[in-house]
């Protein structure tokens, strides 16, 4: 190539036709096709965009990449005592840099985007180009909204073997002072580290990469007002439906309020959740154990409102249990009313001064009245056998601190 004499120019214009006149941004700027070029980077998050519903992490960063070109070398002495200049990307060779594991294959991630670089009278190259990178994420969704998903992001050179270009990492290999926080996710950079990988095609080449490893997980302080403290009450609405009496309408009230609360919060996390991930999350069961048994709540008051007018003679298995459950002192507690309480353990004291039985007579009951006994009963072993299955459904949903 030819160059014309510019002596008389200025020494930056001098230098500069000096490095480029017969430069070749295509070749690997070594002495030998032997020696590697080893490239050290360092990345520097700024702005994150995180896409929960179809798992993709889209990072804004600064990237130091520092390498030696042998091509761009001088005397600071022939040029006026200029020890550094700054040259487009565009216009010398540059590490092709690539995201092995690409969130889209339609955005091109391969080299650095042009900018301005570095070059040191040594053949020293910086350049800090700002990058966006988008990588497939690991997302599970069972603990929302204290859900956490892990991404990652593999760089390496697109065609070069580890013999030719070697990618290494700074000493710090990242840098978070200049990241914006972002107001929906908390991220952070758990890892980063170089692995060497070995191919059947080149058993003698090595193919070094730099994998990056990032923690994101959501800020749950606006979803946690909005889910888990209904989903608290909803808990307590279902256990009130079942403390009321089965014969008040005011039952009968509650318990259908709170089915349709129960529709309303499930169908307004259908469209707040993310439809991805290999588990459903955990707040979605709850409410779906929670609706059943607030279903069970419903149709238990509707059957004992029913068992309780009945006029039919007692099954002898009804009035056996019954009476067992009233022989006791808390099962009288429980199921008797004031009256009904004094007039019961008046019967059965002196029933037992006079043959030391153990169960008491219950002849003088009306058919009425046990049966609204034996819904009693009913009722309290709802209560307990609901408490115990919501205390089964929190310690299986919630997660560990």
């Amino acid at each position: 190539m030819f160059c014309k004499n510019i002596e008389n120019q200025s020494p930056t214009l001098r230098l500069k036709r000096h490095l480029f006149c017969e430069y070749d941004s295509t070749i690997r700027p070594t002495p030998s096709h032997k020696i590697v070029n080893n490239v050290t980077m360092k990345l520097i998050p700024k702005i994150l965009e995180f896409d929960e519903w179809n798992s993709k992490m889209i990072l804004h960063s600064w990237m130091t990449l520092i390498w030696n070109d042998a091509h761009l070398t001088w005397k600071p002495s022939e040029f006026e005592g200029i020890n550094f200049i700054h040259v487009k990307s565009d216009d010398i060779w540059i590490p092709d840099l690539s995201v092995y594991n690409s969130g889209d294959l339609s955005f091109d991630q391969t080299g650095i985007p042009p900018t301005t670089c570095l070059v040191f009278n040594s053949g020293s190259v910086s350049c800090v180009p700002s990058v966006k990178h988008i990588s497939k994420c690991v997302t599970n969704f069972a603990s929302w909204p204290y859900d956490t998903h892990q991404c990652r992001i593999n760089f390496g050179s697109w065609v070069h073997s580890g013999e030719e270009v070697n990618f290494h990492l700074d000493k710090k290999a990242f840098q978070m002072e200049g990241y914006t926080n972002n107001t929906e996710w908390d991220f952070k950079v758990v890892n980063a580290y170089k692995v060497l990988k070995k191919y059947k095609c080149c058993p003698n080449d090595t193919y070094p990469m730099i994998v990056y490893e990032f923690s994101i997980s959501r800020h749950y302080g606006i979803m946690h007002t909005t889910y888990i403290t209904p989903a608290v009450a909803m808990m307590m609405l279902t256990l009130t439906v079942l403390w009321l009496d089965s014969r008040s309408t005011e039952r009968m009230a509650v318990a259908s309020v709170n089915l349709i609360c129960h529709m309303l919060c499930i169908f307004d996390l259908h469209w707040q959740l993310p439809h991805n991930g290999p588990n459903p999350p955990n707040i979605l069961l709850y409410y779906r154990d929670s609706l059943a048994l607030a279903v069970f709540a419903l149709l238990l008051t509707a059957l004992l409102r029913k068992l309780q007018t009945m006029s039919i003679e007692v099954p002898y298995w009804i009035s056996t249990t019954t009476s067992f459950v009233l022989n006791n002192r808390a099962g009288r507690f429980l199921i008797l009313t004031g009256d009904e309480s004094k007039i019961s353990t008046d019967g059965i004291l002196s029933e037992e001064n006079e043959d030391n039985s153990d169960i008491p007579k219950t002849g003088n009951k009306s058919k009425e009245s046990s049966w609204r006994h034996f819904a009693a009963i009913i009722e309290w072993l709802s209560f307990f056998a609901v408490v115990f299955t919501y205390i089964v459904i929190l310690f299986t949903l919630v997660p560990p601190p």
